[in-house]
């Protein structure tokens, strides 16, 4: 048995398939003297990109979270300030400017639009990539928050568009829960402007693992036997619509006393909108 290949249906319940997986096949490894369960140069790949945030499966996962991040990368934007008020823990990573060095939406913001323009005019090209990692920022030293993902590429085959990501390292209780949900946001997104339907998605990483704190918590995954939310994908015909909806999404969040700017919003801007102000409010309520 392959350990390192894994196939599952969706990202929900496939979730949990996944980390239990981790923890049964994971070899020890302790970067940095932590101690974790690793498989290296693993492959996942994800049928149903549409059902990929982890909800209902004892993940404690927060919409919000994933909302914020999947709008990012859709805007070409960066709003750390609106990412600490949604996940308070990231602040660990914010740098002492208060910005974080690896955002993915900063670096991503010229790229996709050209990349829909060369499949435009080759579908079956292979040239489709979009790069994250940087040597020119990432070899510099000291950084709080150099990126994990390297790069997105992107294949129009039988009328469908595939994605293929590659990952130099994922954690798969903190990180892997959010970065399905962004990434396929973004490939269904994509697909919708080029026409086509969104296809399959296939998860690279250098090194799947989790850590030892996380071993008990990732034990207790439970199935959810509810039917999956469907949480409404932001689309557009062309790119700039894609990023204008997604950014309109985040500036409702950022100006949460503003409920015109909520209800302005489409229905598939709003969930989004919804789910990151739910989160501060929620982190606003503990703190009181």
């Amino acid at each position: 048995m392959d350990t390192a290949i894994i196939n599952l249906p969706d990202a929900v319940n496939g979730y949990v398939n996944l980390v239990q997986h981790v923890l049964k096949y994971g070899k020890e490894a302790a970067p940095r003297g932590m101690k974790t369960r690793e498989i290296e140069d693993a492959i996942i790949r994800i049928n149903d990109v549409r059902h990929t945030l982890p909800l209902g499966v004892g993940r404690g996962t927060v919409p919000g979270i994933g909302a914020v991040e999947a709008c990012q990368l859709l805007a070409g934007a960066a709003t750390p300030k609106l990412v600490m008020a949604v996940g308070p823990m990231f602040k660990n990573y914010a740098e002492d400017n208060g910005m974080f060095h690896g955002a993915y939406g900063a670096r991503t913001q010229d790229q996709y639009g050209p990349v829909i323009e060369r499949l435009k005019k080759d579908p079956d090209s292979r040239q489709a990539v979009v790069t994250i990692w940087d040597p020119v920022l990432d070899l510099l030293p000291d950084k709080r928050d150099y990126p994990c993902t390297v790069l997105h590429q992107f294949r129009i085959r039988d009328n469908k568009l595939n994605m293929s990501v590659y990952m130099r390292s994922n954690d798969v209780w903190l990180g892997a829960a959010y970065d399905f949900f962004q990434f396929t946001r973004v490939q269904i997104a994509m697909a919708s402007v080029l026409g086509v339907a969104p296809g399959s998605y296939a998860h690279h990483v250098g090194s799947l693992h989790i850590y030892e704190q996380h071993y008990d918590a990732a034990e207790n995954l439970k199935y959810t036997t509810e039917p999956y939310e469907d949480i409404p994908a932001i689309t557009g015909f062309n790119w700039r619509q894609v990023q204008d909806r997604a950014l309109s999404s985040l500036t409702a969040a950022m100006h949460i006393d503003e409920p015109m700017l909520l209800n302005s919003l489409h229905p598939f801007e709003g969930w989004y909108a919804r789910a990151m102000i739910t989160a501060i409010k929620k982190n606003e309520a503990k703190n009181v």
